[in-house]
């Protein structure tokens, strides 16, 4: 007993990557109680595709105003996602939980959580088995 106490792995910032997928909010569920187990930092982040906004570098060198009413959108879209996984630590009665969010806009979804994730020093990646997408 002693032993696996010593060897249990302590995770001290978890990130749960959000796509406001019925998915994605059921690891936010289990990122929260694996951040209040370990009395960890809960990181929440929101990457838009850029390449599915019309806002791709080639459009907005033809027309710097293409697409952008598109993400405002995508970025309203992706607050609300980050505000219900703040109120699903509220009514978990997790508050304490050190709780930060963040939006990012990037070309790749997957480099981008990873970066940020090396950036950041990371324990922990949470992720839905699936996207918005359907991807598998």
């Amino acid at each position: 007993m002693a032993y696996e106490k010593a060897t249990k792995t302590r995770f001290s910032k978890i990130l749960i990557a959000i796509d406001g997928s019925d998915h994605s909010m059921k690891a936010a569920k289990y990122a929260i109680d694996l951040a209040k187990d370990n009395k960890a930092q809960l990181i929440a982040l929101a990457v838009l595709d850029i390449t599915k906004i019309g806002y791709a570098a080639s459009a907005f060198i033809a027309s710097p105003t293409h697409g952008l009413d598109e993400l405002e959108q995508k970025r309203k879209e992706a607050n609300e996602w980050l505000d219900k996984v703040g109120k699903l630590i509220a009514s978990q009665k997790a508050n304490y939980i050190q709780f930060k969010s963040q939006i990012e806009e990037s070309m790749s979804v997957t480099g981008t959580i990873v970066d940020y994730a090396e950036n950041q020093n990371i324990d922990l990646i949470v992720v839905g088995s699936r996207g918005r997408s359907g991807f598998k």
